[in-house]
């Protein structure tokens, strides 16, 4: 089964997104996985797709490695999109597929709602 949203379906959608927030502690090791930060790092990393700055240029994605226990195992995302909307993702252990898939649906139904008003992010 193909992964969902596909390279031309998240090219499209990532114009619904106006900033990026990512946090973590790459030093916070987990109890029950070593590897807490995983998902949130490797979203970071695909942010950074040359693909996506094409298609949407002024995606702003700023990163906060820090190193305090406070904030919780697990990493944080919080997403900006263009209507407003905010979502965080907080103390986040998933895999990346899951935070695309979190982030891109939500976008999805961003631009379905534009759709239904006639408007455009162009």
């Amino acid at each position: 089964m193909p992964h969902w949203p596909s390279k031309t379906v998240s090219t499209r959608l990532i114009k619904y997104i106006s900033s990026v927030k990512i946090s973590y502690n790459p030093f916070l090791p987990s109890p029950s996985d070593p590897k807490h930060s995983r998902g949130v790092r490797e979203f970071e990393s695909r942010l950074g797709a040359p693909r996506y700055k094409v298609s949407n240029p002024s995606l702003q994605i700023t990163r906060d490695v820090h190193n305090r226990v406070w904030e919780g195992e697990g990493g944080n995302v919080k997403v900006t999109f263009v209507n407003g909307d905010v979502m965080e993702l907080k103390g986040w252990k998933g895999k990346v597929g899951e935070i695309e898939d979190e982030v891109f649906r939500r976008a999805e139904d961003i631009e379905f709602d534009y759709e239904k008003q006639g408007k455009s992010v162009e």
